[in-house]
């Protein structure tokens, strides 16, 4: 399991639901988890930036098929729209869609939104949110 924080609220998506290819994204990889697992992306293109905070989305690009245990749907990949706070060195997660194939490409097959108000997250040393933080503040 990937080293990054789960949404509690799941909301399944129907079949009409919008692909993830409704406009074309150039990920940008930013790291691997160390069992090789998952990969993880950042598109740069669909970022706000606002002094140190950022309003991103995020890939996770899952090397084998997941499955909800609860529910027993499956995905191969998640796309997450994430604030992350580079002074403070936090994330928090606004939404994320789970899809069906790989690079956040398919049928999304699960949406799932974060509690209001976001509870932010600080990024441990030596963890993946580390790495994305990292790379996502360091992006220009």
């Amino acid at each position: 399991m990937p080293a990054h924080r789960l949404l509690p609220a799941l909301v399944i998506v129907g079949a009409l639901a919008a692909p993830a290819g409704a406009r074309a994204v150039a990920w940008q990889h930013i790291t691997t988890s160390a069992d090789g697992f998952t990969s993880f992306y950042f598109d740069a293109k669909g970022s706000v930036m606002h002094g140190s905070a950022r309003r991103v989305r995020l890939l996770f690009d899952f090397k084998q098929l997941q499955q909800d245990p609860d529910t027993l749907i499956e995905h191969r990949s998640m796309v997450e729209t994430a604030s992350i706070d580079c002074r403070r060195r936090t994330l928090a997660t606004i939404d994320a869609t789970s899809y069906a194939e790989h690079m956040g490409r398919g049928r999304a097959v699960v949406t799932q939104a974060s509690a209001q108000p976001l509870k932010p997250v600080v990024a441990a040393p030596g963890s993946i949110d580390e790495r994305v933080v990292d790379f996502v503040c360091g992006a220009r």
